[in-house]
């Protein structure tokens, strides 16, 4: 059994730091107790991402928190990441699972209960469902029809997460709905004070561990 905890996810974007440094934002996020993170720096070229990846993956690695690349197997196994999270293209899980090995931690995005099945079936580690919430971060996002989330998570046995335009304030009604966690970025990078905010979601995540 792979090991992670989902419950406060950060996916970096570096648009959101409302002129923080982004490297140290980061660290102030894994220092506050962020419990996964996934590198999504869509903007950026292949060099670029590893340069960035290198960097982000020491700060994560200083903190004991597994790091995922979004969408680029490549980059991924290059880094020697903890693993990738990805979207619904053909093969994507197969693909990943030949590169990268069946040890690291496969992320799909589902958007119905169809999608969900067949990558729990195909072998992924944690879905990503969503969007929640309206999202700048994703301009084709459509948001889920509301039950469509918690029909998602009963219908598989693998973790799901929230996502898309969730804040402090949705946090605890997405665990409510049968979320693992979620995976936040202005939620968190564009806090007013990360530490401050990540440690208020990971006492709420304990509270909803205790509850359940």
């Amino acid at each position: 059994m792979k090991d992670f905890d989902l419950s406060v996810y950060l996916v970096t974007d570096r648009h959101c730091l409302r002129g923080r440094d982004f490297y140290a934002a980061i660290e102030e996020a894994l220092q506050a107790g962020v419990t996964l993170l996934q590198l999504r720096e869509k903007d950026a070229s292949f060099d670029e991402l590893l340069e960035e990846g290198r960097k982000v993956q020491a700060l994560c690695r200083k903190y004991h928190v597994p790091f995922l690349i979004d969408d680029n197997v490549d980059v991924a196994k290059a880094l020697d990441a903890d693993g990738v999270h990805l979207g619904q293209e053909d093969e994507a899980i197969e693909k990943a699972q030949a590169a990268l090995g069946r040890d690291k931690i496969i992320g799909i995005s589902a958007h119905n209960i169809e999608e969900a099945v067949e990558a729990q079936r195909k072998g992924a580690d944690y879905l990503g469902v969503g969007a929640l919430y309206p999202t700048g971060s994703k301009k084709d996002a459509s948001v889920l029809a509301p039950g469509v989330f918690r029909q998602v998570v009963e219908a598989v046995q693998i973790p799901v997460v929230g996502i898309g335009g969730i804040h402090e304030a949705q946090y605890g009604d997405v665990l409510d709905q049968g979320a693992a966690g979620c995976a936040m970025i202005s939620g968190i990078l564009g806090a007013d004070d990360i530490t401050a905010t990540v440690k208020r979601l990971k006492a709420l995540a304990v509270q909803h561990k205790q509850k359940g």
